[in-house]
């Protein structure tokens, strides 16, 4: 009787042992997917302000609340900030309402930070968004910077959305 019973505990030893085999994929490609995030978060980081790096934190745990407070920001270089790192970062959601500020913004300094974070994004709605606002635009030097965010959107080839 016990050699029966050390047959069946091997025997089940042998069958849990296949099993999570089969789950260790599933579990090592997750562990895989979160260091490479995890890598990716840390390489973002590197040489940021503090400001830079608690919104790029959020922007990357999706939590837009920063993001939508820093825009409406009365301190310029914070909405600048604020539009260069979603342009680095390619946050396509927001490609609309920095697009919206090429085109309503009465401060030409403004208009151009827009279209630099617009350039940054390599994207078809990007590219569009600003061929729209060049046909519009009287400024030169806000023009010239439309120009050029189109230009390096066009040299690096927009990315299909």
């Amino acid at each position: 009787m016990a050699d029966n019973t050390e047959s069946v505990k091997k025997n089940e030893t042998a069958a849990n042992a296949a099993e999570p085999k089969k789950a260790e994929p599933k579990k090592s490609s997750k562990n895989a997917e979160k260091s490479r995030k995890k890598q990716l978060l840390e390489n973002l980081l590197k040489d940021r302000t503090p400001f830079e790096a608690k919104l790029i934190k959020r922007i990357f745990n999706e939590r837009y609340g920063l993001v939508d407070k820093s825009l409406l920001s009365k301190d310029k270089e914070v909405i600048f900030t604020t539009m260069r790192i979603l342009g680095e970062l390619r946050v396509d959601k927001y490609v609309d309402p920095i697009a919206q500020v090429v085109s309503d913004a009465a401060d030409p300094e403004f208009r151009k930070a827009a279209a630099n974070s617009l350039a940054l994004m390599k994207n078809n709605r990007s590219l569009f968004q600003l061929i729209q606002r060049m046909e519009k635009e009287e400024d030169p030097e806000v023009k010239e910077a439309i120009m050029n965010a189109i230009r390096s959107i066009h040299n690096k080839g927009a990315e299909a959305e």
